[in-house]
């Protein structure tokens, strides 16, 4: 008998016996223990509870199960490291040697080989463990694996077919453990004989048992059925026959009702065959429900859509204040179809562009698609995409999967009733994917019109027309729309509101949508129109009108409190600055100048898009005796991402060396941006950026009213950026009423309110030091620019 030292791995409630697979779990420490001890690690169960007949060795059985590590599964599970292993042999503890960090025993390797010289024991036992493990599967397992069973029909080692019939048989715990720790082979193999002889005949005397139970209670109802309906009993299937029967009945009525293609209603015909032949089983509920989803399609009808365009022009007016060119869109595409109707021009498949109505939160994305479905009396069906990760939720699961059901554009069709209505798919830039597909992939064939008339569902597995339905999506952000998919889309960009258009839009919307909601009327509250700006601008910002109908129905409840309470002397009450500050609380935002007008060297304003409109980013510059390095901070982003801002060095050191005598690898410069809540604009800040530590080397200041967008090359040129509409309509808001853009801007001012160019001073520049001459104090004669486009 072998002795070793080797430490142990404790398991609870479980027994393991040798000739396994299986994996462990170990830390480093461990690991490495194991390697230097020929990778051996001891399996030992922990015997809680006094179980008779049981050796321990302190909580542990006193025989174990020795593995080898046989590699490295490389699947980690935080400091821990997962091993494949094999048992191989017994043990039985002698000693413990150490219980911390785990314990380490000193153990006895036994040897399990049964010596048999003429095999007539062997051979005997061998065939009757054999027949009585494959009964015992068979009947316990259901189904157990054909391989399984011929592993155990082919083994010839009594030792090893022991011990993997006993690892798969369901033995108490109790049992495992007794017939681990016995070393008479005879008595250990009599033991598992027994028990499983024992198990053979309760299943063999409980399934009988079961049969006769079964046959006598048909046997009882088929009489009391017959007593009260005088039929024959010798029907197949008898009682349920009948009503069967009426059931297919009904289904071969709907079937025949229906107004189905030929090519639909030759697979309906199929399936209600099989259902008739009754060689479904479990499965005929499967096939009905299909049959059922077939009928319910609307595979030939269509609403009929009112195409006059005065009425749509007034529904949309009547919903959405402003958005034009979205209105216009509209008005094209029910332009079309009258002509084409008035034309007799035959539809084709493609019937025009799927529609994206991207921009901020709250700007009334959603609500549009509501208002083009009510003005063209199409029905409305809104699929929410947000967070939608699994590709079944776009084409369905197959049949063949338990819980199937058609994917949301089929079911969508079913509840509508009709084959053109307008679907909205809201947020589709929040789709995700993951190991069960990629949902933006599958909607590429939707929303392709040159595809979307054969849409393949995999739950109905035939094709369905989509063609005539109106496809709008919704988006906050293009950034993460697949590109494939965004080629697909017709983009419409809805941007943020100014403060007039909020107003316009709280006066007919807002407030009578929540006066009516708070159960309110207009002769008992009165909003001032000068009270409704203060809110706008003290209690709210952003880009929509989200927020600004949230305080308006904060409003509303206050009051509906006051009447409530007091109904017998309540009066109209019109608000003021006093109670709208006993409402709200202090402003949030202040009126007017929300940025600091900051005059110093190395201070700096910009521009920034975010998707709740435009905003002035400060930055501010400092710097200090060094070594000519860079730190940036108030930037959500990694220190090598900035790349584009160490790219504006050359033209810094010629510009202000231009005007000063400095050293630069003498000096760090350290550039802040405050206000962190805010997402900085990557390269489009690199204008302000740049004239900030121009600014700063310098000493002269930038002027505190003017904030400024764009890029820069290396060769001092300004670029073009986006966002420019929101960026003036963000410096106009905050009392910033002087900008510098790109010149190649100069086109998207067409998309700014004239009475915001008005009042603004747009200042298009080609070059840095243009920019430069306009935004810095006393750059006079003795400030000597370069032009850096010319080098």
């Amino acid at each position: 008998m072998k002795k070793i030292n080797v430490f142990v791995v404790p398991v609870h409630g479980t027994v393991l016996y040798p000739y396994q697979n299986l994996k462990l779990r170990l830390t480093e420490l461990q690991f490495y223990d194991a390697k230097v001890n020929n990778n051996y690690v001891a399996i030992v169960p922990v015997v809680d509870q006094q179980v008779d007949g049981i050796q321990r060795i302190q909580r542990f059985s006193q025989y174990g199960t020795l593995v080898r590590l046989t590699s490295e599964d490389y699947t980690v599970y935080a400091s821990n490291k997962i091993y494949q292993a094999f048992s191989f042999a017994r043990i039985k503890i002698d000693s413990i040697i150490k219980s911390t960090p785990y314990y380490m025993v000193s153990a006895e390797v036994l040897g399990d080989e049964i010596v048999d010289e003429q095999g007539l024991w062997s051979s005997q036992i061998i065939d009757q463990l054999k027949e009585l493990a494959k009964q015992y599967l068979e009947q316990f397992q259901m189904n157990p694996s054909p391989q399984f069973l011929q592993i155990i029909q082919e083994e010839k080692n009594i030792n090893k077919l022991f011990f993997t019939i006993a690892s798969n048989a369901d033995l108490p715990y109790s049992q495992k453990l007794k017939l681990l720790q016995i070393d008479d082979h005879k008595t250990k193999i009599t033991l598992l004989i027994q028990y499983l002889k024992t198990k053979v005949e309760e299943f063999a005397q409980t399934k009988a048992l079961e049969q006769k139970v079964s046959k006598d209670l048909m046997q009882q109802m088929s009489k009391q059925v017959n007593k009260s309906s005088n039929l024959p009993t010798n029907l197949p299937g008898f009682p349920y026959q009948k009503q069967k029967n009426n059931d297919i009945e009904k289904l071969q009525a709907k079937i025949k009702e229906a107004n189905l293609p030929d090519h639909v209603r030759e697979i309906v015909e199929q399936e209600m065959q099989k259902i008739e032949k009754g060689s479904m089983g479990v499965d005929s509920n499967v096939t009905r429900n299909y049959i059922d989803l077939i009928l319910q399609l609307p595979w030939n009808q269509q609403v009929e859509e009112s195409l006059s365009i005065e009425k749509c022009k007034e529904t949309l007016d009547a919903d959405h204040f402003g958005l034009t060119k979205v209105k216009e869109r509209i008005l094209q595409f029910l332009a079309v179809k009258k002509l084409r109707k008035e034309r007799k021009v035959a539809d084709s498949n493609g019937q025009g562009s799927i529609i994206c109505f991207f921009g901020p939160p709250g700007v009334g994305k959603t609500s549009l698609g509501q208002s083009i479905a009510k003005s063209l009396n199409r029905p409305f069906y809104r699929i929410a995409l947000g967070g939608v990760s699994d590709e079944a939720q776009i084409r369905g699961h197959r049949r063949t999967y338990v819980g199937a059901f058609p994917g949301s554009f089929i079911q969508a069709i079913k509840k509508v009733k009709c084959k053109n209505p307008v679907i909205l798919l809201d947020e589709i830039d929040k789709l995700t994917s993951n190991h069960r597909g990629d949902p933006s992939s599958a909607l590429l064939e939707v929303l392709d019109p040159e595809q979307n008339s054969h849409f393949m569902d995999n739950y109905l597995n035939i094709e369905f027309d989509l063609s005539s339905v109106l496809f709008i999506a919704t988006a906050n952000q293009l950034e993460t729309i697949q590109p494939a998919l965004r080629d697909r889309l017709e983009l419409i960009e809805i941007v943020g509101y100014t403060v007039k258009e909020k107003a316009a839009i709280a006066n007919s919307y807002l407030i009578p949508k929540q006066l009516q909601k708070n159960g309110l009327v207009n002769e008992q509250v009165t909003i001032p129109q000068e009270i409704i700006h203060k809110i706008i601008k003290q209690h709210t910002s952003e880009a929509g009108v989200r927020q600004l109908e949230r305080v308006i129905a904060k409003i509303y409840r206050n009051i509906a409190l006051k009447y409530v309470t007091d109904q017998q002397n309540f009066k109209t009450i019109v608000v003021d600055q006093e109670s709208l500050i006993e409402i709200l609380g202090p402003s949030i935002h202040s009126d007017k100048h929300t940025t600091p007008l900051i005059s110093i060297p190395g201070v700096c304003k910009g521009l920034a898009w975010t998707p709740a409109g435009g905003k002035v980013l400060m930055i501010e510059s400092v710097k200090m005796e060094g070594k000519g390095k860079f730190e940036i901070t108030g930037m959500k982003v990694q220190e090598q991402q900035f790349g584009w801002i160490k790219a504006y060095w050359p033209q810094i050191k010629i510009l202000s060396k231009s005007n000063t005598n400095i050293n630069f690898d003498a000096l760090d410069i350290h550039i802040h941006f405050p206000a962190g809540a805010t997402p900085k604009d990557g390269p489009s800040a690199g204008v302000a950026i740049t004239t900030a530590i121009v600014s700063l080397l310098t000493g002269l200041k930038v002027k505190s009213d003017i904030a400024m967008t764009g890029e820069i090359t290396l060769t001092g040129r300004v670029l073009p950026v986006g966002g420019i509409k929101e960026k003036i309509l963000g410096a106009f808001e905050s009392g910033i009423f002087s900008v510098i853009i790109p010149h190649r801007n100069k086109a998207n001012l067409v998309d700014v309110e004239p009475e915001i160019r008005e009042k603004m001073s747009i200042h298009l520049v080609k070059t840095i030091d243009q920019v430069l001459q306009i935004a810095l104090e006393g750059n006079g004669p003795n400030f000597k620019m370069i032009n850096l486009a010319n080098l």
